[in-house]
């Protein structure tokens, strides 16, 4: 039944006088989307981003976004009017069904020797389940994980403690010579699922490296890595007091901050009070001691942000995980102003990392202004980048539905597919050698392929000792034949001679590799092995390429397939064929000056070439409907758009409008999300000079012409 309340019936509206939070409902909003649907509720907006072929979604909601949908014409059903009543409600009949379920399970099912990942508060564990947890993992692997180190105080006496993994438990207390990285969870405490996808996840390289898997073995031997999995007790702890079935919403710290006393409302926002661009403004943090997004009293106020730096400065990670939820997102810096400038090369490195660690679990990525169309400041990335050089990421996990507290059937789901992007900056870390791009090289007879593979260290340690690289080829497949630069080890093998070492996030392209091919129409499969010299670990790839004319002839970067395996590189030109026009930044759709359209429902990406002005340009690209965000880029590298030139949502009820410099023979990119409305919608591209430096163009084309025939 659809439930359609008027505000008023609920009885909730905002507290003006104190802005307070109103309490928390869960709704489901049906197709057709209300138009300015970002302007009525981001919330909305994120959650029909999160599912775009969806005809309805769920999202938790306070009352003011429920008023904005309702007087914008929504088709918004009412599921629960108490958001934290709800979270009890749904795990409650699933707790109660899963109990039935065992009851009927197998004795060898029973009988399992793994540990559930569930605890007592709605399926999520308790702090003290968390504690528990953590001291039986130790026992179970004394000399991979330490006991609990106090690193700091909550403001209501509870204590701040890390564990750390790695082989040789010894190295935890000191700044050693391992790659180091920090994973934190619970920053946000009504965000359960965090904590159980950091346990997950150290679970997971646990008991890989106990059944002897040599990656896990390796990656505890030369990495360490330290676990803050309550980052904000105070926090937890109230909601466990306060809603021991799950579902507390209690977002900030233990410290008195509003008028109401120990609520909800209470506390800073522990990630707004890191101390790079705090305060930078009052949209992306809040001076009000109500409000959710409340930064402190000044930066690094907070035992919590102070025990992280603490952390931090005392051990140098290179890395820094942040799980928070909810949105099936990883962003990166700069949140704080889209303005923030970064190298190219630093901003390629995060979208490369953003890309590679989503390649099972399909995240989007991006800046918070990107991704989520809102900026932040005194946030924990943007400090660990801006004022410590440490690359720091946040993954945001769980859908809309899943919304703060997911049902208990979803929280193994949601931990498992973030054990890879865990892992994966784990290796990042240190040196890590993978197969970057591979292309087809000219001079090859009829029946064979010349091969050119790129190797590139893409850790954040240098790759310090000699090494080599091996190839493979099914013999069904191809065979290998000889090759400058390589030494053929029978028809089935070859491996280079020894290559020098590889800075960190640096590439080589290894001789062309000469192959005769055994069938046309099939794929030809390779397994590649490259390790260092006396390293008893090799890092292992399987490649496979389309053997067609399409392929070995016409193929680029973009023919390399996704796939969901990241030790596994297809490549066919049957992948860029697949690949939709607008999709990628790497290819974009056309745009010029006058209308163009655009989708509603896809995020899409465009080129635009100026023509009209060689100095003195501006042009202007302005949305003609008041539910868009545009950004402008001035390049566009291959995991994402760079340097940013311009940035407009449609906050205000306004237009997207944004005005940049521009150059006649230059093109530039522009990011286009219309809040997935239905139908095509248009913006508008301008091209103008207003300043005494102007010159077009066509006039210094005219008088090259005119210089020309004087000439002849």
């Amino acid at each position: 039944m659809l439930l359609l309340l008027s505000p008023a019936a609920l009885g909730q509206t905002t507290n003006a006088t104190h802005g307070l939070p109103t309490p928390g409902l869960m709704v489901r909003l049906h197709e057709p989307w209300p138009r300015s649907l970002g302007r009525l509720s981001l919330t909305a907006a994120r959650a029909v981003r999160a599912s775009p072929n969806a005809t309805s979604v769920e999202f938790a909601s306070d009352a003011v976004g429920w008023q904005r949908l309702w007087a914008g014409g929504a088709k918004v059903e009412l599921l629960s009017s108490n958001l934290t009543e709800f979270y009890v409600q749904r795990a409650a009949r699933e707790l109660q069904e899963g109990r039935r379920l065992a009851e009927h399970r197998s004795p060898a099912a029973q009988g399992s020797a793994e540990v559930e990942l569930s605890g007592s508060m709605g399926g999520f564990y308790t702090n003290a389940e968390v504690e528990k947890e953590m001291a039986r993992l130790q026992t179970l692997y004394p000399t991979w994980i330490s006991g609990a180190t106090r690193v700091g105080t909550s403001r209501r006496g509870v204590a701040i403690n890390t564990w750390c993994v790695t082989e040789g438990v010894t190295e935890c207390d000191k700044a050693s010579e391992r790659p180091t990285a920090l994973f934190t969870s619970l920053v946000h405490s009504r965000e359960p699922a965090t904590v159980m996808c950091l346990v997950h996840a150290i679970r997971v390289l646990l008991r890989d490296a106990a059944n002897g898997r040599p990656r896990a073995l390796h990656l505890l031997m030369t990495r360490k890595l330290l676990l803050l999995p309550v980052a904000n007790p105070d926090g937890y702890i109230w909601n466990e007091v306060h809603r021991r079935n799950g579902g507390g919403m209690k977002r900030k710290n233990g410290m008195s901050t509003c008028f109401q006393r120990d609520s909800e409302n209470d506390g800073v926002d522990i990630n707004r009070n890191f101390g790079f661009k705090y305060a930078y403004d009052s949209v992306g943090s809040s001076s009000n001691g109500c409000s959710e997004e409340f930064r402190g009293a000044g930066a690094f106020s907070e035992p919590e942000t102070q025990a992280i730096r603490d952390i931090v400065q005392k051990h140098r990670p290179k890395a820094i995980l942040h799980w928070h939820g909810w949105g099936n997102d990883i962003a990166f810096p700069f949140s704080y102003d889209w303005r923030a400038k970064m190298p190219a090369a630093d901003l390629g490195m995060y979208q490369e990392f953003a890309s590679e660690m989503a390649v099972a679990n399909r995240y989007a990525s991006g800046r918070a202004w990107e991704s989520v169309g809102y900026t932040t400041n005194g946030e924990a990335d943007d400090w660990g980048w801006g004022a410590e050089g440490v690359v720091s990421l946040t993954i945001e996990v769980g859908n809309s539905r899943d919304s703060f507290w997911p049902p208990p059937a979803r929280i193994l789901p949601i931990a498992s597919e973030n054990v890879w992007p865990a892992h994966y900056l784990a290796w990042a870390i240190g040196p890590m050698l993978q197969l970057d791009a591979l292309s087809v090289a000219a001079g090859a007879s009829k029946g064979q392929l010349r091969l050119v593979l790129e190797m590139q260290n893409n850790g954040l340690s240098d790759f310090g000792g000699a090494h080599s690289v091996c190839v493979n080829a099914a013999p069904t497949s191809a065979a290998i034949a000889d090759s400058h630069g390589w030494t053929v080890q029978g028809a089935g093998k070859a491996c280079t001679s020894t290559q020098a070492a590889l800075k960190a996030r640096s590439k080589v392209a290894l001789p062309a590799l000469l192959l005769e091919l055994r069938t046309s129409g099939t794929w030809v499969e390779l397994t590649l092995d490259a390790g260092m010299r006396g390293d008893d670990f090799v890092h292992t790839s399987a490649i496979r390429i389309h053997n067609s004319e399409d392929t070995l002839l016409r193929c680029g970067a973009l023919c390399a397939c996704p796939t969901a395996d990241a030790t596994r590189f297809d490549y066919s030109y049957e992948c860029l064929r697949a690949v939709q026009p607008g999709t990628q930044c790497a290819l974009p759709k056309e745009a010029h000056v006058g209308s163009n359209w655009a989708s509603g429902v896809l995020d899409e990406y465009f080129v635009f070439k100026a023509t009209q002005y060689t100095k003195g340009g501006r042009c202007q690209v302005i949305s003609t409907h008041a539910d868009t965000l545009i950004a402008v880029y001035g390049q566009c590298g291959r995991f994402g758009a760079l340097e940013v030139l311009g940035f407009a949502n449609s906050e205000g009820g306004r237009q997207a409008d944004v005005t940049f410099d521009c150059q006649a023979g230059k093109q530039y990119y522009f990011f286009w999300n219309a809040e997935y409305m239905p139908g095509r919608h248009s913006f508008t591209i301008k091209e103008s000079c207003s300043d005494y430096s102007c010159a077009r163009a066509h006039r210094s084309r005219s008088m090259v012409r005119r210089l020309k025939r004087r000439t002849t």
